[in-house]
């Protein structure tokens, strides 16, 4: 029997453990990677009182005064001797230590100065534009938990607390290998029958945006001896070894036979479309990811996946792929008893809502539609689809999404 695909990926990922080893990254090579275990504040954020704003900081005990004498100047970076007393005010800048005294501070566009007085329209809210001492961390608490990815944001926090180097979760080591004597690499010529060797190509190109490293790459010859000596090293390796092709059962599909022999298949053949003949188990220290050979269903098996997979190993703490709802702006009166990921745009609709409408060229060869899409849209088994239907799209990378 096979399985759907939203068991398959739970199946997949409760299978799956994150790598242990841990390596110490400097902060511009970190990012993309997962932290390894809680890093901890080093000091209070902010380390001091400052100002919120370019203005004035007045001092108002009262909470009831509009005019104040302007008594001194703070820029940011500044140790100011000042304190200011009751009906006092200092022009201060954004970051700049907020004086002793003072209890709010006034954006300069909501001022008028009349010589060293200084006026406003209303009396200042008690603490208004003042940002507190330790009010985001206090030193010694958490700054990042473990298993934090490394975007931008949290390399810009590890870096405001002077952290110079994080500890991170080893890269994945991978290995990657289409299969079929008809296969040449792009740039050579053809003879009559071959074709180049896309999915090689196309799987190295998702792993480009991952913490991995690429141990093994290359095309597995339709010789069994050969593909089983090879992926058996591959074995010794890698931590995931990803091959696109001869996971069927004809007689030249020999990567199936040589990965059942080396080592044991879990899972084989699934009820999604495209991507039904796609494995996944273990060989050696190796997690492996039998790919389809038709190009589209290796980029839907890859995406929906091989991808929520690597991140479960990576430890990301939520692998899965992203699903947003949307409003079907197509007809598919067809019943498939497989899931299908249809390629798809998506786009915002003036009612705020995802409206996503099913491209031309929907072949498991075709991947120009791969191209065109921003979406995969999901449909469900023995399910027709009317215009207005409500449906499950997942958001690609790097088409404008993220």
């Amino acid at each position: 029997m096979m399985l759907d695909y939203h068991d398959a990926l739970r199946q997949l990922l409760a299978s799956l453990q994150p790598v242990s080893d841990t390596i110490p990254l400097p902060l511009d090579k970190a990012s993309g990677h997962v932290l390894a275990a809680d890093l901890p504040a080093l000091y209070d954020t902010p380390q001091f009182d400052n100002s919120a704003m370019d203005g004035y900081a007045v001092a108002d005990p009262e909470g009831n005064s509009t005019r104040f004498t302007l008594a001194g100047r703070i820029a940011a970076g500044e140790s100011p001797e000042l304190t200011l007393q009751a009906g006092q005010a200092a022009r201060i800048f954004t970051g700049a230590p907020v004086p002793a005294g003072a209890t709010a501070v006034v954006p300069q566009e909501d001022v008028q100065t009349e010589g060293d007085t200084l006026i406003l329209a209303q009396p200042a809210r008690a603490g208004a534009h003042i940002r507190r001492r330790a009010e985001e961390y206090a030193a010694g608490g958490t700054l990042l938990n473990q298993g934090t990815l490394l975007d931008p944001a949290a390399v810009a926090l590890a870096a405001s607390q002077g952290h110079a180097a994080l500890p991170v979760l080893r890269p994945l080591r991978v290995a990657v290998f289409s299969s079929g004597n008809e296969l040449r690499e792009p740039g050579t010529d053809l003879a009559p029958r071959q074709i180049y060797d896309a999915n090689r190509y196309q799987m190295l190109a998702w792993l480009a945006g991952m913490p991995v490293e690429v141990v093994l790459s290359g095309c597995l010859p339709d010789d069994a001896a050969i593909t089983r000596e090879r992926l058996q090293a591959a074995s010794t390796q890698a931590d995931v070894i990803l091959t696109s092709g001869g996971v069927s059962v004809g007689e030249e599909d020999h990567v199936r036979a040589a990965l059942a022999d080396i080592g044991q298949l879990d899972v084989w053949k699934l009820a999604i479309k495209p991507g039904k003949p796609f494995a996944w188990g273990s060989a050696g220290q190796a997690r492996v990811f039998m790919l389809p050979g038709n190009p589209v269903a290796t980029f839907v098996a890859f995406f929906m996946l091989v991808a929520p997979a690597l991140r479960k190993l990576q430890g990301l703490p939520q692998p899965e792929p992203l699903a947003v709802q949307a409003v079907s702006g197509f007809e598919r009166l067809k019943r498939e008893p497989r899931r299908e990921f249809l390629r798809a745009v998506a786009q915002a609709g003036p009612d705020g809502r995802w409206h996503v409408s099913a491209l031309q060229g929907q072949g498991s060869a075709m991947l120009s539609a791969c191209v065109q899409a921003n979406v995969l849209a999901e449909i469900t088994p023995d399910t027709p689809v009317a215009v207005g239907d409500p449906v499950t799209i997942y958001p690609l990378p790097g088409k404008g999404w993220f």
